[in-house]
Order: C-alpha cells, then sequence, then structure tokens
C-alpha cells in the first residue's frame, strides 16, 4: 500500500514513484531522487525544522553517497523550481539559516493511501473526504484506484518478418568483386613483380661495388704492375709516391696496395692485398702502420 501526498489541493507528490502531479493539468514531473527523499522527509516533519545532517543523510547518506550541503541546497532548488511548475508555490519549503529547512504548519498536506484493489476509487479524490496533515489531527486514510497502465498494442498487429540476414548475400558479392577486377589485378601483380625485379638486379650489381670499403680511394699512376690507391683527402698525389719512395715500397705483379692518410698528421697505414678488396672474394691482405 503506497502513500501519496495532496499539496494544497492542487498536486500529488507520490514519493514511491518520484513523481509530481497536478490535479487540473494532468502535467507530471519526475523528481530526481534525492530532491524526493528530502521532500518526504520535510513532509513527514511539517512544522518542524530538519537539520541539514537530517537531509544529507536521508537523502544520501543511507545509500553510501557522501556529498556536499552545496548538493543539498542545489537539490532544494530544483525541488521548489518543479512546485513553482505546477502551481503551487515553491517558497513552502522554508530556508532557515544555518539551521536547515521546513514546511510551515499553515500549509495544507493531504495523506492518501492507494491500493491495489482494482474497485476502489480513482485518487481524484471528488467523493472522498480528506482531513489536513498537522500535529494535532491525523490524516484521513482513504482507497484510492491507481492508474492503471496504457494497454501494449496487440503483439498480432506487430510485423513478425524474420530479420534479413545479410550474410547470405556476401559471398555473391565478395565473388562478383573478385571476377570484375580480376583483369586489373593481374596487371598490377605483374607490375608490383616487375619493380620488384629491377630492385633486386639494382642492389646485387650496384650495391656490392659502391659498399667496397675501398671504394672511394682513387688510382695513383705508379711504375710497375700492381695497382696502388689512396684515400680521398687534402693531400696530393706526390705526398703519397714520395712516401713508398722513402718507405721503399714495393709490391708485386697483381697485388693491390691502399695507402691512407689524412691531413695534416703524419701517421700513414698501408694495407698491401693479393687480390683488390671487394665484398664477395677475399683479398689476403698484410697491414703496416707509420708514424712517420
Amino acid at each position: 500500500m503506497d502513500t501519496i501526498y495532496v499539496i494544497e489541493n492542487t498536486l500529488r507528490f507520490n514519493p514511491t514513484a518520484h513523481t509530481l502531479h497536478a490535479i487540473e493539468s494532468n502535467e507530471r514531473i519526475t523528481l530526481a531522487i534525492p530532491a524526493s527523499l528530502c521532500f518526504i522527509l520535510l513532509i513527514k516533519n511539517q512544522g518542524r525544522i530538519v537539520t541539514q545532517a537530517e537531509l544529507l543523510h536521508n537523502a544520501w547518506g543511507e545509500r553510501g553517497m557522501n556529498v556536499t550541503p552545496n548538493t543539498l541546497h542545489q537539490n532544494i532548488s530544483l525541488l521548489r523550481k518543479s512546485l513553482n511548475r505546477l502551481h503551487v508555490n515553491g517558497s513552502i519549503i522554508q530556508t532557515i539559516p544555518k539551521r536547515g529547512f521546513m514546511i510551515a504548519d499553515d500549509t495544507t498536506i493531504l495523506a492518501r493511501h492507494i491500493e491495489s484493489d482494482p474497485g476502489s476509487e480513482d485518487d481524484s479524490g471528488t467523493n472522498v473526504g480528506e482531513n489536513v496533515n498537522n500535529p494535532h489531527q491525523p490524516p484521513a486514510v482513504e482507497s484510492i484506484e491507481p492508474q492503471q497502465p496504457d494497454p501494449e498494442p496487440p503483439r498480432d498487429n506487430l510485423s513478425t518478418s524474420p530479420p534479413v540476414n545479410e550474410d547470405q548475400f556476401a559471398p555473391r558479392m565478395l565473388s562478383g568483386l573478385r571476377f570484375a577486377g580480376s583483369e586489373k589485378g593481374t596487371c598490377r601483380v605483374a607490375g608490383f613483380a616487375s619493380l620488384l625485379a629491377i630492385v633486386l638486379l639494382v642492389y646485387v650489381y650496384y650495391f656490392p661495388q659502391t659498399s667496397a670499403p675501398f671504394s672511394s680511394y682513387t688510382e695513383l699512376a705508379t711504375p710497375g704492375t700492381c695497382k696502388v690507391f689512396r684515400n680521398d683527402d687534402l693531400r696530393f698525389d706526390d705526398f703519397f709516391i714520395n712516401f713508398m719512395q722513402e718507405k721503399h715500397i714495393s709490391c708485386s705483379d697483381g697485388q693491390t696496395v691502399y695507402i691512407t692518410n689524412h691531413y695534416p698528421s703524419s701517421r700513414t697505414s698501408l694495407i698491401v692485398c693479393r687480390y683488390p678488396i671487394k665484398s664477395s672474394k677475399k683479398s689476403f691482405c698484410t697491414s703496416s702502420y707509420y708514424l712517420k
């Protein structure tokens, strides 16, 4: 059995459904649960100041929530706006500074009990006497019929056609796409294969030559059948030729010599190889290092 409250003979408050219902216009407003819990606590304590601590505990604390007094004031403000919208003066909820809130004794509040008996009267209250809910006289209890929800439309009128399975069309669509794009796909694959072959040829035939450790060295014009290469530096060729003559450096036929010097240092390295140094063949080299 639920209890509703008729306020100023203008609207009904259902604390169970958290709703305000205007009697004349039949307009309904659903309150936030904290605002509804604050309102029912104020109604039950009509004529007495309800402290902020009581309201905070009843609306939030009992549900395991911890909020600030500012949240309480916001909910009271929303409650007053809802009352004003349904033509009940929101000032019936009085603010007592630094203490709390209250509903004055002269506010007309009537309590009714709603039973689930379908034969009971509706909640209009036109044929039922009501008593003022105040500390000296308890409210009258009456039976009224709860509002019945609108019947659902018969399900026979609903469309019962099964949903279209889009997956059954997927194979046909995909096969059509493959057929339509087969010619273009073949051309793309052939073009990609050709490009890959060109890249591989460039890598095989060009990269090993350019990646040789002495590929940047230049050959000196020296007598004999061996080849002498020098590093690319600020020195002239005469420096390296004179160096070989001073150090009495000679090489056999077919050998390759690599001389390295970095200006202005006098330190020079010498590498004598049986074969030119290449990444694809062993060279069999010996090295020497000259400080001066």
